[in-house]
């Protein structure tokens, strides 16, 4: 248990209290060479500690055998036998405690004494069990030390991984069906927890505490949760593909909803962002526990419990919108699978001791997850609303607000007189439909402009399109204009005619104080006859807002065909960008409209206009990403259909395959048949001969690709081989070697013959035997074996992938570089550590494979190993003296993997190796 628990213990209460309150018995326990158990912070419910608590807490040494026999103050015997303290009690079973850790400690004259820290008090207390139920399992590492220290080794531990390893060797296809896969788990759960009671200690420990076994159970499931998660948690979202697909939908669409909207308490909304940042991480978690913890600690955030000042008092009226609007912000992909799991892979049925409350917040979410999918929130009365912004403060909720980054701004929604023509009225007849009355108002209103602009008053024309050209001392003027006499024509009365104008006689190119034009709120309601309308008498299409949206980004947002198919048919441009450099597709896609994005695609096609399919927007990210991460199948598919590429990464080196949470999303990505030119290798001459654009995805490929290039006469002979590596790959992936050194024109008959040799090498370098010149035609290639397709890879690292040594060993005699990274930075020996080829491993160390050779995540082959729980390919790294210091782009050494994902074997060999270097490798 060395290093598997850490604590200072000048700061543990029952040391300090006992070293400040009673400095006599401490300091005649140090002249005495006695040793102190100081019992690991919250363990004990207690805080005030006697005289006799410490007592029983000193043990003092026999004199015969003073290495394993001491008696307690309190005149109790005390055995310790490897690291476990068993302490004789006249009543029930011996009590036992796990040894954490010892230390040595120096008064100032020098003195040396031992400071045990101890898994429990060593007084018998009914507290004691409670404390572990209650305050010691927060977190799969607690199960994990729980099981450890009780059963005193780490056996359980391991009998429960060979169970979960057999189950996914008589399980390769999990049921795609809730209930199977529930009823499969649950039976996996109960063997479990039978392999843990049969342990004596844990046995012995649960009859005499109800709790202490309530503690187990949930360990058990837990550990058991966390082995299975990636294994189950896919075919689980498969399962609900269907539910979160049109979830996500109805939740994308409600993205505008703002606090006020569901009369949420004005004094929750400074405690709001904190908890939609914890509730955010609720993916990141593997076990139930974890999960239901996370929701309890967001509502406590909501609350203000973690301050514990000023702590609001909630009712459920109170914490349901709350958690209605954290749902719909905290931008998780698969709500619905994540309540099914923690309502359906709740085995234990209790968590952290408090069932009824855990139970009541998983209800509490399916509720909310219901409510939301029932269609019963329709957004905000007004879609032009405030939205709500992550870093709420007092400052904005007092009027001084940020652009937010959205997808609409707000509309002016000022009080007004439905008596005057101003511009705020023509928003309100747009909405309400009254196209003949918008038609007649603007109209007339131009033909004023028009009669203004030939009286030679520019100003005039533009104050009226509402650009603003007055000053500050004018904005006070009462409504009604005093002129300097009733005909003056100067400077300042055209002014003041022209301020007082823009308020009553709005024109199609007004705008608001966002900038948003009559045809821009047509297109947020889908008022098509009115968009119509609008286009016909001369309204600007591709007019922008503050966010930089045109009239189509609403249009597609909002999932209103009709408006959308009127402006693209008018001429709107289908590729433009807002502020975040979304099109028009991205916003349809987003949003789960897959009859706007037909719309768009099949416009494109017919009209052979070119849409920018893979387009990224300012996070890197293409319409696919969005489809794949909200499951949108329908769209997905069409998508890929039209040319949507699945290896495009986004800012974050994330392509759509890392967003798909459910098997029918990546089954359709795997779908896609490449596009023969996207495999074509990266030159400088075969750029040029290609004629690439910068926004052609093909180009952008050639650009990012890091491989080492070639010279090639032409882009034909590029192209030729091409189609060989693509040959290569697929023979090495069927495992078929003399095919893939066929293609390759490697005499593979030639290299066998002369195989018994140690890698064919002649028998010295001038050697012309016809044995060394066979060898030597069996090593010369037409094609260059450092070829590799658009993702960059090459044919050694496909074979190192699929473990085969003997074609590892033939493209090495043809000079196969093994230090050759793809597209992510992996070489061979990234991807044999991650398949735990240890053969083809150790065959591409001794030919000059770097060890710390580092990805683009910063892994090493190392890491990879750690976090597959390869321990064969970890055990053959170590042998070639790795740096386990390099730590990756997310601050972690591969010492770190391994004890994050609970490999044991893997920290003890890592942990060995930092200690005694490679001698045991």
């Amino acid at each position: 248990m060395d290093g598997s628990y850490d604590e200072n213990l000048s700061e543990n209460p029952f040391y300090a209290e006992f070293k400040n309150e009673y400095g006599n018995l401490f300091q005649h326990c140090i002249s005495q060479s006695w040793i102190i158990c100081v019992p690991r912070v919250g363990c004990s419910s207690s805080r005030v500690y006697t005289v006799e608590d410490f007592c029983a807490h000193i043990l003092v040494p026999s004199d015969e055998l003073p290495e394993t026999h001491y008696n307690t103050l309190t005149e109790k015997q005390v055995t310790v036998v490897n690291k476990v303290i068993t302490v004789e009690v006249t009543k029930g079973l011996p009590l036992q405690s796990h040894i954490l850790f010892e230390e040595t400690f120096y008064t100032e004259d020098f003195m040396k004494y031992k400071v045990w820290c101890i898994e429990t008090p060593l007084e018998p207390s009914t507290a004691t069990g409670s404390s572990i139920a209650t305050d010691y399992i927060s977190s799969i590492n607690d199960c994990i030390d729980l099981l450890w220290t009780q059963a005193a080794g780490r056996q359980v531990l391991d009998q429960i991984e060979h169970s979960v390893k057999e189950f996914l060797k008589k399980n390769p296809s999990l049921p795609q069906s809730v209930g199977l896969l529930r009823d499969a788990v649950s039976e996996l759960y109960t063997q479990c927890l039978q392999i843990a009671l049969q342990n004596r200690r844990l046995r012995e420990k649960s009859k005499s505490c109800k709790q202490v076994l309530d503690n187990i159970k949930i360990a058990v499931e837990c550990y058991m949760q966390h082995l299975l998660f990636n294994y189950i948690f896919k075919p689980l979202c498969t399962c609900c593909a269907y539910e979160d697909s049109h979830l996500n939908k109805k939740i994308r669409n409600l993205s505008d909803i703002q606090l006020r909207d569901l009369d949420i308490r004005k004094d929750l909304y400074q405690t709001i962002p904190r908890a939609r940042q914890i509730l955010s991480k609720l993916n990141s978690y593997t076990t139930v526990l974890e999960k239901v913890l996370c929701l309890k600690q967001a509502l406590n955030a909501i609350n203000k419990v973690e301050k514990g000042e000023n702590i609001i008092l909630l009712t459920a009226d109170d914490m349901l919108p709350v958690f209605v609007f954290l749902v719909i912000k905290s931008n998780l992909p698969n709500w619905f699978t994540q309540v099914t799991y923690m309502k359906e892979f709740r085995f234990s049925g209790t968590t952290k001791g408090d069932g009824d409350e855990c139970a009541f917040l998983i209800t509490t979410l399916e509720a909310v997850v219901q409510h939301i999918q029932s269609g019963a929130l329709a957004g905000p009365p007004n879609p032009e609303a405030y939205y709500y912004e992550s870093d709420l403060t007092e400052e904005n909720l007092n009027g001084n607000q940020k652009r937010k980054n959205s997808l609409t701004e707000s509309l002016s929604t000022s009080d007004t007189n439905s008596g005057e023509e101003t511009l705020e009225y023509i928003f309100e007849l747009i909405k309400a439909s009254h196209s003949e009355q918008v038609r007649t108002i603007l109209e007339r209103n131009h033909k004023h402009l028009n009669g203004i602009e030939q009286g030679g008053d520019k100003m005039l024309k533009l104050a009226l399109e509402g650009l603003e050209l007055f000053d500050d001392d004018d904005s006070d003027e009462e409504a009604q204009p005093k002129l300097c006499h009733p005909l003056c024509n100067c400077k300042r009365c055209c002014k003041k005619i022209s301020k007082n104008l823009i308020k009553t006689s709005p024109t199609v190119t007004s705008r608001d104080n966002h900038c948003l034009t009559p045809l821009h709120v047509a297109s947020i309601h889908g008022k098509a006859a009115i968009v119509e309308t609008l286009i016909d008498i001369g309204a600007e299409i591709d007019a922008s807002d503050l966010n930089e949206c045109t009239p189509l980004h609403y249009a597609a947002s909002r999932g209103h065909q009709n408006a959308l198919l009127l402006l693209v048919h008018s001429g709107a441009n289908i590729n433009r960008v807002n502020i975040d450099k979304n099109t028009p597709l991205h916003m349809a896609v987003n949003n789960g409209h897959l009859n706007c994005v037909k719309a768009l695609i099949y416009f494109a096609e017919h009209s052979r206009k070119d849409l920018k399919i893979n387009c990224a927007n300012d996070s890197g990210n293409t319409p696919l990403h969005l489809a794949s991460k909200w499951g949108y199948e329908g769209i997905a598919e069409l998508l890929i259909k039209n040319g949507a590429e699945p290896s495009i990464q986004n800012r974050y080196n994330k392509t759509p395959f890392d967003y798909a949470h459910n098997l029918n999303i990546l089954h359709i990505l795997k779908s896609c048949t490449p596009n023969l030119y996207e495999y074509i290798h990266i030159t400088s001459s075969n750029i040029k001969a290609l004629n690439c654009k910068s926004d052609n995805p093909v180009a952008a490929k050639l650009q990012v690709a890091t491989n080492k290039t070639h010279d090639v006469q032409n882009a034909s002979k590029t192209v030729e081989n091409l189609k060989r590596i693509e040959r290569i790959l697929k023979a090495i992936s069927y495992g078929d070697v003399k095919l893939a050194c066929f293609y390759m024109n490697i005499n593979y008959v030639a290299y066998v013959s002369g195989s018994n040799d140690a890698n064919g090498s002649p028998c010295h370098p001038l050697c012309e035997c016809s044995s060394c010149r066979q060898k030597s035609e069996s090593s010369i290639s037409d094609f260059d074996v450092n070829f590799c397709d658009s993702n960059g890879v090459t044919a050694l690292q496909f074979a190192s992938r699929y473990g085969l040594e003997e074609l590892c060993r033939i493209l090495i005699l043809n000079k196969a570089d093994v230090n050759l990274a793809d597209k992510k930075g992996q070489t061979a020996v990234h991807l044999s550590s991650i398949n735990n080829k240890t053969i083809v491993l150790r065959l591409l160390l001794d030919n000059g494979g770097n060890v710390n050779a580092i990805d683009m995540s910063g892994n090493t082959p190392l890491h990879e190993a750690s976090q597959m729980g390869n321990i064969g390919a970890v055990k053959i790294l170590l042998a070639y003296n790795p740096d386990t210091s390099i730590i990756n782009t997310s601050g972690k050494s591969a010492l770190d993997i391994a004890k994050e994902k609970v490999h044991l074997t893997i920290i003890d060999l890592i942990e060995k190796y930092s200690h005694h270097g490679n001698k045991e490798f």
